[in-house]
């Protein structure tokens, strides 16, 4: 199961800035939501603490009305009504079963997220989110939406495109565009960066952290050169644009991975958004 951390772009702030996490002192009620014996909801359990955590999107949800509602099928409404009962209820446990009914409902047909059935939360994450979409938007395309209205691509969406370059000969690839919610990153890559680094006696600080993810990203991605000249390149990542809500998602290898406080050692409290992706049509390169 993938962990995801979140960090919340500073008002007024631009890509050449860091980002700071957003505060744990949250404004917001905090309650706990009820995982019976048999129900394995931990999952989206976590995936709607973690949006409901996030201000700027429960703000964002909260004004939102129009929608393409599907009924029992609604995780709009589902999460929606789950917001309202953080906000409203006295109880300090609610129950997440109508988004656990809507979620499965959603996806029966791809028999995921199904009722009683485990699941990973960092995929519960990211499908509650292009549910969302399609709410709002739905005969837009899911991948390069731009309508203003769409808090999930206007909130979350990260704009990229890459492209081989080669430095032997100068061919290079067509740029693909695409665009993406999390950037993951393998825990076990990121652990082995930090040990080659120590290897060089270089000091690890805090600044250093969103090349470390970006190091660790790209990892022995190698690819042909398009012109197959016989060099082997790097592919090139380019952030089009600034999200307010930036997702790195720290992937376990294993189910019983002994890195974790390797990792918590390693994380910083700031993340520098152009060193995650590599380069940036927003910023300098680097």
């Amino acid at each position: 199961m993938a962990w995801v951390k979140l960090f919340r772009r500073q008002a007024g702030g631009n890509l050449g800035k860091v980002y700071q996490p957003g505060s744990v002192l949250s404004l917001a009620p905090t309650k706990g939501l009820f995982n019976e014996p048999g129900q394995n909801s931990c999952f989206l359990n976590s995936a709607v603490q973690v949006l409901w955590q996030l201000d700027i999107f429960r703000r964002s949800l909260r004004g939102l009305t129009g929608h393409v509602c599907l009924g029992d099928a609604c995780i709009f409404c589902a999460l929606k009504s789950l917001f309202a009962q953080f906000q409203t209820s006295r109880e300090k446990v609610l129950p997440s079963d109508a988004m656990r009914h809507a979620l499965a409902e959603s996806f029966k047909d791809e028999h995921r997220f199904q009722l009683g059935l485990m699941d990973d939360a960092a995929e519960c994450f990211e499908n509650i989110l292009q549910r969302i979409h399609f709410h709002i938007v739905p005969n837009s395309e899911g991948d390069m939406c731009t309508s203003k209205s769409c808090i999930t691509h206007q909130k979350f969406a990260m704009t990229l495109y890459e492209q081989c370059v080669c430095r032997s000969c100068g061919a290079s690839s067509d740029p693909l565009p695409f665009t993406e919610f999390v950037r993951y990153i393998s825990t076990t890559a990121l652990c082995n960066e930090v040990d080659r680094m120590l290897e060089r006696h270089e000091r690890l600080k805090p600044e250093m952290f969103a090349e470390l993810l970006q190091t660790a990203n790209t990892a022995d991605d190698f690819r042909k050169c398009p012109s197959n000249c016989g060099q082997k390149i790097k592919i090139r990542r380019v952030l089009m644009n600034c999200p307010e809500i930036v997702t790195i998602g720290l992937v376990w290898d294993s189910d019983n991975s002994d890195l974790t406080e390797d990792v918590v050692r390693n994380l910083a409290t700031q993340l520098y958004l152009p060193g995650v992706c590599g380069h940036s049509q927003l910023s300098v390169y680097w």
